[in-house]
Parts: C-alpha cells; structure tokens; sequence
C-alpha cells in the first residue's frame, strides 16, 4: 500500500487476550515510528489492553472510540475500538478456553467490517489460539478461510501470502493433511493462486509482476516420472494464467525453486503445499514474517507467528513481527 497523501489507517487487533497478541500490540504502540507510518486503531477489550499495560508497565493511556472518525491517532495514547460487549471478566495469560477464543473471532469481524465499509484502509490480526477456538466449537482452520468467508468470497479464491523482506510465497493449499491437499491440487485451484497473487502484487505497487510456480513432485515430476500432477494439472494453469498476460513461469522443482530469491528475479513464488511454503521462509526468516491472506476484497494480514501462551504475560515477546507487517502496507 503506498498512500502518498495521507498515512493509511490500519486496524489493528489484539488477538487472543490470554496470548501475546496485546503484549506486542502495546509494545508496538510505544515506538514512535508507527504512528510515523500509519494511523492505527486498535481492536479488542480496553480493560485487557489495561491489565497487560499495567503488569509489564508500558506506560500508555487509552482512548475509546465507537467510530474511527473519533479517532486522535496521538503518540503515547492508544485508540481503542473497544469490544465491551465481549465479556472478558478474568484473564490468564497462557491458559487456552473458549471465551478467548469467542473474544479473538469478534475482534477480527469487528476489524474485517471496517475495512469492508472502507472506513480502515487495511487489517492486522493479532496472534490466534487454535484451541481456545475449538473450545468454544466453532470450526476454525485459521485466518484466511475466516476472513474470506466474512468478505463473502469463494473458498478456492483465497490463499494466504507468507511475506518476509522480498521473498512472497503463496500456498494453494493450506491447514489440511498432505492427503488431503493431494486431493485438491487442480488446475482450477492452481489458476485462482496464480491470479490471486498477481492481483495482490499489483495492489501493492509492483507494476509488472513476475511470478514463479513450484511442482508438487520431486524434480516437478521430471515429464512424468515422477507424477503427472505438474503435466496434467499445474501446465494448464500457468498457460491459462499467460493468456490472460500475467507474467508466471514453472512448474520448478520444489527443492531448487528458492536457491536464487534474493535475486529478485521473481515478485512471488506459489507453492503446493503449506510445507512447501513454511519450511524454507521460516528457516530464512522466522520471526519477521507477515502472513497475508490474499483474493479477498480486503487487505488482511498477520504476523508470521502464534500466541506463544509459554510467555504470555512474562514481557518476553518481542514486537519485531507486528512492526514489519505494519510497516509492508506501507
């Protein structure tokens, strides 16, 4: 995102309450800098933003807002959507149960409606726990198939964007079994990938994106020795994909595909699989990566890890995450 005019405003939610999510949030708060790049408003509970303050002693006031227009976007105080019809009466940090989970999912629709009526120009989400989710049953396979389903759109026309520096790689499919994920992998799917990830290139400033496509088979397949998904399902994609002018090379081989990233020859490589995808950016670059789900009519994105409950409430996490996927939309 690239607002020349006006500092973009992001929303911005605290996640789990009983995870890391309002530590890095506040944290994050304190630096100067983002409210150098942006205007942000924070989604969640005022008093669960009051409890973390005062346990770790960060040293910020709060202001509530029920419309962002009241917002004040002043350094040292944080604006606060504050969610009060979501009851949080005692909170735990590091302890799983349904209320945060309940709590975590009303933040995020909070957020995701306000980007919707373009009222925030983008959304972050702060860190989940699955299992406070499931808990409270209600079926919840991350981020992305959340948003998308709040943004009415199609469930093989989202996907989620891991974003570290330069390096992009979308996942075709996501949180399923590697079984499964077989069973899903098609031309159909593979094309949605490629334009979604086009689209959201274009959406954030490159002009000419350059895509790359990874195989499912080891050696993508080597003509067929080795499968035939590449041949009979990810070709046709990446044909359908040039006919539209979208600049996508590939299948590659999954295990070469990344050797030369930091080359920049390609804006964003699309993986099969979420191990595909996981394994190598993590191992470059955990802890400074943004997840953004892609193909929906929003801009969402989170940071590259989870609620971390070991250390929730200790003062231990660090902001690093948050404050590199704020400053991406920039």
């Amino acid at each position: 995102m690239n607002e020349s005019k006006e500092k973009p405003i992001i929303a911005i939610t605290i996640g789990d309450p009983a995870g890391i999510g309002p530590e890095i949030v506040l944290k994050a708060m304190k630096t100067e800098k983002v409210f150098d790049q942006c205007k942000p408003v924070i989604i969640g509970n005022v008093e669960v933003l009051k409890f973390y303050n005062e346990l770790l002693d960060v040293g910020l006031h709060f202001h509530l807002i029920n419309d962002i227009q009241n917002a004040k976007f002043i350094k040292g105080t944080v604006d606060v959507f504050n969610m009060e019809h979501v009851s949080i009466p005692e909170i735990k940090p590091g302890e799983s149960n349904p209320m945060n989970g309940i709590a975590m999912l009303k933040y995020t629709e909070s957020a995701v409606q306000l980007a919707l009526k373009k009222e925030v120009h983008a959304v972050i989400g702060g860190p989940h726990t699955k299992k406070s989710v499931e808990l409270a049953g209600v079926p919840f396979d991350g981020y992305p198939g959340f948003v998308s389903k709040l943004a009415n759109t199609p469930q093989n026309e989202h996907f989620l964007m891991l974003v570290s520096d330069n390096l992009r790689i979308v996942n075709v499919t996501l949180h399923v079994s590697l079984r499964k994920a077989l069973t899903m992998i098609n031309k159909q799917l593979i094309y949605h990938a490629i334009r979604a990830t086009y689209q959201t290139l274009k959406n954030l400033g490159i002009h000419s994106p350059k895509i790359a496509v990874s195989g499912l088979n080891p050696h993508a397949g080597e003509g067929g020795l080795f499968g035939t998904e590449e041949i009979e399902e990810i070709v046709p994609a990446i044909r359908k994909a040039r006919e539209e002018e979208i600049n996508v090379d590939g299948p590659f081989s999954p295990d070469t595909m990344l050797l030369e990233y930091d080359k920049n020859k390609y804006d964003a490589y699309i993986a099969m699989y979420h191990d595909q995808a996981h394994i190598p950016i993590k191992a470059l670059s955990f802890g400074k990566i943004s997840a953004m789900t892609i193909g929906t009519p929003i801009i969402f994105c989170t940071v590259g890890h989870g609620s971390a409950p070991d250390i929730a409430g200790k003062g231990e996490a660090s902001p690093e995450s948050l404050l590199k996927t704020i400053e991406r939309l920039m």
